[in-house]
């Protein structure tokens, strides 16, 4: 009955979610170990990763590079030999199915497809591939359980740690649904689990193997009672030439995990403003803005990991605040009690948009303003540290409190309210509080602590209030602040926010003017200044 089929597809979706779950409990396990890598090792696992994705998916590095040349999908020969051999007679009867298959499916053929999907050939005859094939077409004919094993493919890639990411990208994402599928299914509970090891994405599917054996005979069931229902069986033979004698081969197409654009790290200044200088030539060509470099996954994945990797990050600064003082006497950010507070993004983040003003700063999160005068200053993150005793983090919830509790003591008011008021929860109160706010409440314990009363709080929400303005006059982290290490675009909305760089948060506690930083003074030179200049797309 159709209710069976709906209901074994629910099991099998119900099951994607849980490991999904399970999933995201082992990335948090994950990312505990990479953080307390090297930063040197970290590179390495990366790189690692990608070359063993490409190994475990069926074929060794070396059969991968020569594959490669020929084929975008190095098993996309294998594929095509199987699909043949499933195609042949379509139209014969049930009883040859598996006759004319292994007959057009030679045992050399077999060993090639059994071991590019991870088992030993003595596993795997030439009828558990057709088995198994069949099951496959079934499966992945419906189109809500093929919809949703697409996007469990795609969740999945999202929640892994970013050496896994890498991994993914590796492997060929076809293994990710059809060979999970022949794993699950085509071998009993034993020796699923003993070819899974061998199939790194299979395992997690193998455990769906019975629903999805299931899922298929209930399939099969449905087809023929719509056969019973809508032709006459005092036809016998009209029953039997109408009757699909097998589902059509299925021919997947390959998920599109979107591999990430490689990160640009330029090595010195000189090499960063080449860069700066290219992306502006293209932009001029096009004669449009670019598009977004990463997309908003992406933009969260590496909000994740960090600028670790990258030697460069980069503030946009208006050009009276460099003369502030006096010639290049202004600092790179706003003076607060524990230092200077600098928000900024990587150089990477900000590349493709060149030397436009407008561009950076739509993207960073920040009003343009026509008539000012902008200037970008690209910051060596290692020489910062040495010379300006700067902390540099992605400005998260989690990362912001760890940061708050650990390098400011006794900066901020009431500090075991800190993980309390830096939560999704509490930015909406906050808000709320400070867009209502008299400005004299700014300045005045007292007008701040009348106005919080009149608003309706007592005294555990004024001391969260206290704690979160506190953290705000520290680290700059406003009524605004996502906590999600990301920008908003000044042309996006709260409700549907479009996010365009991820952020860096530093504070630099021994702080430098510009004119030494630059090495106006004879000292090493850390920080360059570049210009700004628009581009009149309509010129």
């Amino acid at each position: 009955m159709d209710d069976v089929v709906r209901q074994e597809r629910k099991t099998i979706i119900a099951g994607l979610q849980r490991l999904l779950e399970q999933e995201r409990k082992d990335y948090e396990a994950r990312e505990t170990v990479y953080q307390q890598l090297p930063r040197h090792e970290k590179a390495l696992v990366n790189t690692g990763a990608v070359f063993q994705g490409a190994y475990d998916a069926g074929i060794g590095l070396f059969d991968f590079v020569v594959g490669v040349s020929d084929l975008a999908n190095p098993t996309k020969t294998l594929m095509d030999g199987l699909k043949s051999a499933w195609s042949a007679n379509q139209d014969n009867g049930a009883s040859s199915w598996y006759e004319t298959f292994n007959s057009l499916y030679d045992d050399k053929r077999r060993e090639r497809w059994v071991r590019a999907i991870g088992f030993s050939p003595s596993d795997i005859s030439r009828e558990d591939i057709a088995k198994a094939y069949e099951l496959a077409s079934l499966v992945m004919t419906d189109a809500q359980l093929s919809a949703a094993l697409k996007d469990f493919v795609t969740d999945y890639a999202a929640i892994q740690h970013h050496t896994d990411y890498a991994y993914i990208f590796g492997a060929i994402a076809f293994e990710l649904v059809l060979a999970g599928l022949l794993a699950a299914t085509t071998l009993g509970a034993g020796n699923a689990a003993q070819a899974t090891s061998r199939i790194r994405h299979a395992r997690i599917l193998a455990g769906l193997g019975p629903a999805f054996g299931r899922f298929a005979e209930a399939l099969k069931l449905q087809g023929l009672r719509k056969i019973w229902r809508d032709f006459d069986l005092n036809r016998k033979n009209r029953f039997e030439a109408e009757a699909s004698p097998r589902p059509k081969g299925v021919d997947p197409d390959p998920v599109q995990l979107s591999t990430r654009p490689g990160k640009v790290r330029p090595r010195s200044f000189d090499e960063a403003k080449k860069l700066l200088g290219d992306a502006r030539n293209s932009i001029i060509a096009n004669g449009k803005a670019p598009s977004p470099k990463y997309t908003q996954a992406q933009l969260h994945r590496i909000a994740q990991e960090g600028f670790a990797d990258e030697k460069f990050i980069v503030r946009l600064v208006e050009e009276p605040h460099v003369h502030r003082n006096g010639p290049h006497n202004g600092t790179l950010g706003k003076e607060g009690p524990a230092g200077v507070q600098i928000w900024s993004t990587s150089f990477d983040q900000i590349a493709h948009l060149d030397t436009d003003p407008k561009l950076i700063t739509e993207a960073m999160g920040v009003n343009y303003k026509p008539d000012a005068r902008y200037k970008l200053a690209i910051i060596d993150q290692a020489d910062a540290v040495r010379y300006a005793d700067a902390e540099t983090i992605v400005p998260t919830y989690g990362n912001l409190t760890k940061f708050v509790e650990d390098k400011l003591p006794g900066k901020v008011e009431n500090p075991a309210l800190t993980k309390e008021v830096m939560t999704p929860d509490y930015a909406g109160e906050y808000e709320s509080l400070i867009s209502n706010m008299p400005p004299p409440a700014w300045a005045n314990p007292q007008i701040r602590k009348a106005y919080l009363r009149k608003a309706g709080l007592g005294q555990d929400g004024i001391k969260k209030f206290n704690t979160r303005i506190s953290i705000q006059n520290s680290t700059g982290a406003n009524e605004h602040f996502t906590g999600n290490g990301l920008t908003k675009t000044t042309n996006s909305t709260t409700e549907q926010p479009v996010y365009g760089v991820v952020e860096a948060f530093s504070l630099h506690k021994n702080p430098k003017t510009f004119r030494q930083m630059t090495g106006m003074e004879g000292g090493t030179q850390w920080v360059e200044l570049v210009d700004l200049e628009p581009i009149n797309f309509g010129a």
